[in-house]
């Protein structure tokens, strides 16, 4: 929880300290100094090569018929749902035989709409495991009103996916990714919620296209989105002056609170927004995930921040792509139990395998680079044992590896 002073703030920690989680906090016209990169230290955990498995993962119902089918497939095949009519990755029919189909089959759904139906596809059993994670997860208090909000969440997300990746003239995405870099470390220094940083990142990536900005005034929006974020999601506040402090006093109060003017003009007022990270949440508790996957997804999910390609794509596909990488590179046996609940779990990825598989080469990308570059703030912060040491995993190492689950 944020403090609402800074007399009592821990001190910044050093960046090459290798037992420290946070980062150093610097100013924006500093930051393109030149620095040692940071070594992650090489960890025990070896990963475990094992073959894919062929597994029957369970089909949902289409319209015309209420028959479950159960196909045989490989790992890391999505089910979707949907009210349309399923495409085949083959492009062709497959016969069933005895209600088992006899080659692997893939399917997807053709478009995001038609929430409102989602109720008469999905099995009761995977309503019902809906419903009891997000009360775990504290997201409702009465579980009577717990699928109507999940099917709220679902047709929200279509709202706040930007349709490009394109900034303005005079910003790139390695300026923009210094910035939110920053505000990494911001957050975790004043002890904010990830659904703070995750808000403020938000806000960002639509004022950076709606609000006229010049370069000069870049982390004073930055810190402005994430102060409203604050606003909306934790109990305690910093001091403006505190803010002011942050930024070595470069803007003064009055400009801090013009800009924060600015923003909600430019934005409308509109601060709402469903993070990937309660969907990733959701997922991990359905499908049974250990602890370190569960890490490991966050970590992953947290790099696609730092990645201006990726506000293109849908919260709910951010956290499926997340999952499923981590599950490939941790490479965690499993059990029978849960396998099916991982399979049931799937049923709620909105979108095709081609997106996922893109979102997945991103993250694997940015996490293979991750140690190595100047904005390694979120890799200190998952690197420390309160994490389980996921960003120093040796299965991120590999490039080839990870590129080859990807492609």
């Amino acid at each position: 929880m944020a403090r609402t002073g800074f007399c009592d703030s821990k001190p910044l920690l050093d960046l090459h300290k290798a037992d420290e989680r946070r980062a150093v906090i610097r100013t924006l016209p500093t930051v393109f100094g030149t620095t040692d990169c940071w070594q992650p230290l090489e960890s025990r955990l070896v990963p475990v090569k094992r073959e894919p498995e062929p597994r029957w993962v369970l089909v949902l119902p289409s319209l015309s018929t209420d028959k479950m089918l159960l196909a045989k497939v490989s790992n890391g095949i999505f089910v979707g749902v949907n009210d349309k009519a399923w495409t085949l990755s083959s492009g062709s029919i497959i016969h069933a035989k005895d209600g088992f189909l006899e080659e692997p089959l893939r399917l997807y759904p053709r478009s995001l709409q038609g929430f409102h139906n989602l109720q008469a596809l999905v099995p009761n059993l995977l309503r019902h495991e809906v419903e009891i994670a997000l009360e775990k997860l504290g997201l409702v208090w009465d579980r009577t009103f717990a699928w109507e909000m999940f099917l709220d969440m679902m047709r929200s997300q279509t709202w706040h996916s930007l349709p490009n990746t394109e900034l303005p003239r005079h910003f790139t995405d390695a300026t923009r990714a210094v910035l939110v870099d920053w505000l990494i470390q911001v957050n975790e220094m004043l002890q904010f919620q990830e659904e703070t940083l995750y808000l403020g990142i938000y806000l960002l990536n639509r004022s950076l296209r709606q609000v006229k900005v010049t370069t000069a005034n870049l982390q004073l929006l930055g810190i402005v989105c994430l102060f409203l974020a604050a606003k909306k999601e934790e109990c305690l506040l910093p001091e403006v002056s505190g803010l002011c402090y942050l930024m070595d006093h470069t803007y003064t109060k009055h400009q801090l609170l013009r800009m924060e003017r600015k923003v909600l003009t430019g934005l409308k007022f509109n601060l709402s927004y469903c993070p990937p990270l309660h969907f990733l949440l959701l997922l991990a508790s359905i499908s049974r995930c250990s602890a370190q996957m569960v890490w490991m997804a966050r970590y992953l999910l947290e790099l696609s921040l730092l990645e201006g390609q990726c506000v293109v794509f849908l919260p709910m596909q951010l956290a499926g792509a997340a999952l499923c990488l981590a599950r490939q590179v941790l490479q965690e046996p499993l059990t029978p139990e849960a396998e099916a609940a991982w399979c049931l779990a799937s049923g709620l990825h909105a979108g095709s395998e081609t997106v996922l598989l893109r979102i997945m080469q991103i993250l694997a990308g940015a996490a293979t680079i991750a140690h190595t570059r100047e904005t390694c703030a979120t890799f200190i912060k998952f690197s420390s044992p309160e994490t389980m040491h996921v960003s120093r995993h040796p299965g991120l190492k590999n490039v080839s590896a990870l590129m080859g689950v990807c492609t």
